[in-house]
């Protein structure tokens, strides 16, 4: 079985092998480009017998991508839908962290959007909070400032320590700790009502906001091709 995260700027994909994923592997990600499939995925072997997909890129994706699969190994390619009100890339991160423990759990999803969800020490999703992710931030704040679009090009986004030293360096720690902040909140409050809560973060920006969270946090790169292995073997909740 053949498992593939779309919901993102990078492809990851694995085997789904005894209940293990195995193969484990990524490659850039623009939409609809069959040449990156092929050099991807093309010389898998074996041959996949079933290819489920979190499909976070659209439509056409779905359509191309399925196409694409067909022609390659003859199977139909399957996209699982998400739980109502929850995008595909969010609800199987909160899939594969239940499947890891009993919660409580802060799930974080860093990627152009930035998705932060608690799960209770039930298993039972109690909401979370959406927001333009550390890209989409910095892109806003190039488009809406006179100048710091141009600034930020003269030089790299070099940082010392907390702090930016440079006009991209301060854009981008910036925008970084702000979303680190967001999950220190949670996290704070939790424990505030008595309920301390393990945290998981995923997606391709996971790591720089890991890095500045005063919690100990778990990188989980591919949680959602672990919340995809759980929906494949018929264990989603």
């Amino acid at each position: 079985m053949l498992l593939v995260d779309a919901s993102g700027g990078m492809l990851r994909h694995a085997r789904l092998a005894g209940g293990a994923l195995t193969q484990l592997g990524s490659a850039p990600h623009r939409g609809i480009e069959p040449d990156e499939w092929d050099a991807a995925l093309g010389s898998l072997a074996p041959a996949p017998r079933r290819v489920l997909v979190a499909n976070g890129s659209g439509g056409g994706f779905a359509l191309r991508f399925a196409e694409w699969v067909e022609r390659r190994w003859g199977v139909v390619a399957e996209f699982p839908a998400a739980a109502a009100g929850l995008s595909v890339d969010r609800w199987l991160s909160l899939v594969g962290a239940r499947a890891r423990a009993a919660g409580p759990f802060v799930v974080v999803v860093a990627g152009p959007a930035f998705s932060v969800d608690l799960v209770d020490a039930g298993g039972r999703h109690r909401g979370g909070y959406r927001i333009p992710g550390e890209r989409l931030m910095r892109e806003v704040l190039h488009a809406q400032t006179s100048g710091v679009a141009a600034a930020a090009l003269l030089d790299g986004p070099e940082v010392q320590g907390a702090f930016g030293v440079t006009t991209a360096g301060a854009v981008q720690q910036g925008a970084r700790l702000a979303l680190a902040a967001l999950v220190e909140r949670l996290v704070v409050r939790l424990a505030g009502d008595g309920a301390g809560a393990r945290v998981l973060l995923t997606g391709a920006g996971g790591r720089d906001v890991a890095s500045l969270v005063d919690h100990p946090a778990e990188v989980v790169p591919d949680l959602v091709l672990e919340g995809l292995a759980r929906v494949a073997q018929g264990g989603a909740p």
